[in-house]
């Protein structure tokens, strides 16, 4: 049964229009979104959750909600936003298949963030409570799980570092980099292009700087497109691209 939350719903309001399926689990599901060897109590956990689709530019959560949620990803990209004091909103992470949004809700704390789908978006919803019993009845996962939340505020760190200092054209090209590694479909040495505003509001620069940089990677044929010409997929020179964004550090 597919159904898609009603825009003048309440609820559906806060976590975004998504299309609901039901209906059992299959194993490759639960394998793309914990990985081969994950714990079986998660793994039965996943068995009953609810399937859940998104287009590009739905949101999942809204950045100051109560986690009453957690979302295993399937499928697809996503980006979280913050939305600063000054008005402004800065993308501050990317997830792909694998990541599990929300996990802050284990420690009683609200979305830091927005989550936006970037492409279209598969996952599985989990209450958030259904995963807090996992403290007394499976500690040692739920400790698994309190670690991996642990390595996304670790990665901010990273994301802050290599994307929010130094010369504007370095961190286009180490953006570059990551995106192409970051991919899982994408062949070696591709990458599948953001738009220019979303590369400028993970950067914090203008869309317009950004397209002036890539611009000129494609003149001096760092970028070039493939010849899927109805998608913004790219073949890199990896190794200029690296040794741009090392000298520009």
């Amino acid at each position: 049964m597919l159904t898609r939350n009603e825009p003048n719903n309440p609820s559906a309001m806060a976590q975004g229009a998504d299309a609901i399926v039901d209906g059992m689990v299959s194993p490759a599901e639960i394998d793309a979104a914990l990985g081969e060897n994950a714990a079986s109590p998660v793994q039965v956990l996943l068995s009953h959750a609810r399937r859940a689709f998104y287009d590009p530019q739905d949101v999942l959560y809204h950045q100051g909600n109560e986690i009453d949620t957690v979302f295993f990803v399937t499928g697809g990209l996503l980006k979280l936003v913050a939305h600063l004091p000054n008005g402004r909103a800065r993308i501050v992470r990317l997830h792909r298949p694998g990541s599990v949004l929300g996990l802050s809700g284990l420690r009683g704390q609200h979305n830091e963030h927005t989550a936006m789908a970037v492409t279209p978006v598969s996952a599985l919803r989990v209450p958030l409570g259904a995963l807090q019993r996992l403290r007394t009845e499976y500690p040692t996962t739920y400790i698994g799980l309190a670690e991996r939340w642990h390595d996304y505020l670790q990665d901010a760190d990273t994301w802050i570092t290599k994307f929010s200092t130094g010369p504007i054209r370095g961190r286009v090209a180490r953006l570059l980099a990551f995106l192409s590694n970051f991919e899982p479909n994408a062949a070696a040495g591709q990458v599948q292009l953001l738009t220019c505003e979303e590369m400028g509001s993970i950067l914090g620069v203008t869309s317009e700087s950004v397209s002036r940089i890539l611009a000129d990677f494609k003149r001096q044929h760092i970028l070039a497109r493939t010849s899927n010409t109805a998608s913004e997929l790219y073949d890199t020179d990896m190794e200029r691209l690296r040794h741009i964004g090392e000298d520009d550090e």
